[in-house]
């Protein structure tokens, strides 16, 4: 069967850029069929999608193609989801092409704004749900089940997916799911509380965040802002219908991802006791 890859490129990133021509053409030789972004959009198809940006750049083609397995070459920064370097293109091409992958699921949310009564369309996101306060403190309620929580007054409250715990919600203070762990984090933002407990929630448990006071704040999808929240306004989440799609290759390894990306090195000269296991790559 003919691989059919979309190919799509960070529009603000220069290096994006500067490797998309050797990219085709090494996907040209291999006899793949590339899909440019613009035939997509038109309703082409894809079986795999390879990304020229970030973590960002993921996400909004998660979106965009839902369902449509993704590969991230990472022309950004931190590039946590995008885990190949531009500097080991060609090798993961190679074994993308020659079917050395897998396909790793991850869950999704889905986010309902409820106000006064009446619930407006649900929204997917892939990373997190945010509530996040602008000037003034908030008081977000939170109920799971049904069940009331807590009351937590501060900057809003984050509801994470497993992949999109190595963001927004680790930079909180909450925690580091594994991919294939089945559940979500949930997570204070600054509480104005000596009690900042993160929940790890099962992910078919039912999230209702109320605002409780009328102090501004945000409802936020994947980081971006997509509704001003008022008092009372409820926002309903729960594990969304779809799945994110992640092409993982041979090698790949979460915890030394984990390591390099984020410097997460306790003590960085350790050797392993046991190096046919994997060790730390620098």
């Amino acid at each position: 069967m003919n691989l059919r890859i979309g190919l799509i490129i960070a529009r603000s990133k220069l290096e994006a850029f500067g490797i998309a021509g050797d990219v085709e053409a090494f996907l040209n030789t291999a006899g793949v069929t590339v899909v440019s972004e613009t035939e997509m959009l038109a309703g082409a198809s894809a079986d795999v999608l390879i990304t020229l940006g970030g973590d960002g750049l993921i996400m909004r083609m998660a979106h965009v193609f839902p369902g449509v397995p993704i590969l991230g070459i990472n022309v950004g920064k931190v590039g946590f989801l995008a885990r190949i370097e531009r500097d080991d293109w060609q090798r993961a091409l190679a074994e993308l092409v020659a079917g050395n992958y897998k396909i790793q699921d991850g869950s999704t949310l889905s986010a309902t704004l409820i106000r006064d009564g009446v619930p407006g369309a649900p929204s997917l996101a892939i990373n997190d749900v945010v509530i996040r306060s602008r000037m003034q403190m908030v008081d977000v309620e939170l109920y799971i089940d049904q069940q009331f929580v807590n009351t937590y007054p501060g900057d809003g409250m984050i509801v994470a997916t497993p992949q999109g715990s190595t963001a927004y919600c680790m930079a909180a203070g909450g925690p580091v799911l594994d991919f294939g762990v089945r559940g979500f984090a949930v997570t204070p933002i600054c509480a104005h509380s000596p009690i900042r407990t993160t929940l790890v929630v099962r992910e078919d448990a039912l999230f209702e965040l109320v605002m409780a006071n009328d102090h501004d704040a945000d409802l936020i999808l994947d980081g971006t802002p997509t509704t001003d929240l008022r008092h009372g306004d409820l926002v309903r989440v729960r594990k969304g219908d779809q799945n994110f799609h992640l092409v993982v290759l041979g090698g790949m390894n979460f915890y030394e991802a984990f390591r390099s990306k984020f410097n997460f090195r306790i003590r960085p000269n350790a050797i392993p006791t046991r190096p046919d296991l994997g060790s730390p790559k620098d």
